[in-house]
């Protein structure tokens, strides 16, 4: 069976709590190739998040898929937009975040890195990891910060 994110469900943050994310819809350019057993994904997407992070996400994710499996990788970079919580308060601004997942089963999991921000975003620094359901795209999130 082939899985992966290519059909996420459009919703909004409404009803989210805690450290979460969901999508804010389908995602948009997608592109796929298929090389052996092998079928290689790159779409854009969106993300709405509550808990430290409050805002949205814009970014580009390439999903490669083993058919023979149903297990993979994803990879990408997406820019956050909102108000992010610390120890220290909150600030709002944007912030350039890389991630990384692996699935198999329906689930996935990675890290994530966060760096580039501007505005009050801009001396701030983190990593975390995500973790969520591969057939909807919601998930839920660790975050460390420090300043850079």
């Amino acid at each position: 069976m082939l899985l992966f994110p290519a059909g996420h469900a459009s919703t909004t943050c409404t009803g989210t709590t805690g450290n979460a994310f969901v999508p804010t819809g389908f995602p948009t350019n997608v592109v796929t190739h298929t090389v052996g057993h092998f079928v290689i994904t790159t779409e854009n997407f969106g993300l709405c998040f509550t808990g430290a992070f409050n805002g949205l996400t814009t970014g580009t994710v390439t999903i490669v898929v083993n058919t023979s499996t149903g297990k993979g990788i994803f990879f990408g970079q997406n820019t956050f937009t909102g108000i992010v919580t610390t120890s220290s308060g909150s600030t709002s601004g944007t912030i350039l975040v890389p991630f990384s997942a692996s699935f198999s089963n329906g689930q996935f999991s990675g890290p994530y890195t966060l760096y580039g921000g501007t505005g009050g975003l801009a001396d701030l620094g983190g990593f975390g990891t995500i973790q969520g359901s591969l057939t909807t795209f919601v998930g839920t999130y660790t975050a460390t910060f420090f300043s850079e």
